[in-house]
């Protein structure tokens, strides 16, 4: 086939690819990247998940410990997530919990929350 009329027309360069690859070539490699791009989504997911969990272990362990107050780098500390990621955490926990931006004389900023009580039998095992 002339190079000329691949070019002038994708139609045809794309007929001519077709037709010096058997179609069971083809879909083998169609299926071999739909795997990849299934394998990248449920790692991405699993990722996710994971520094979920971290953020999440980490907010309730420092509102037991620091008595409802918690400071963006405490968070990023504990979790060993992105700053980033803890960020929009926090923002999220801020809204749904009721938490008060307070400025220390630092000119730090902590988020206080609602006092954590807890039954005596969760506080002894130390959940």
């Amino acid at each position: 086939m002339c190079h000329y009329a691949a070019a002038q027309h994708p139609k045809v360069a794309i007929l001519a690819l077709c037709s010096q690859f058997p179609l069971t070539h083809l879909m083998g490699l169609i299926e071999l990247l739909i795997l990849l791009g299934l394998g990248v989504g449920t790692s991405k997911f699993v990722s996710n998940s994971n520094r979920r969990k971290r953020l999440e272990s980490a907010f309730y362990e420092l509102l037991r410990k620091q008595d409802s107050y918690i400071s963006l780098i405490q968070l990023v500390a504990i979790s060993q997530v992105s700053s980033q990621d803890a960020k929009i955490f926090l923002d999220e926990q801020v809204r749904l919990l009721d938490g008060i931006p307070e400025v220390d004389d630092d000119g730090d900023t902590f988020y206080r929350f609602p006092r954590l009580k807890l039954p005596d039998a969760i506080v002894d095992d130390d959940w």
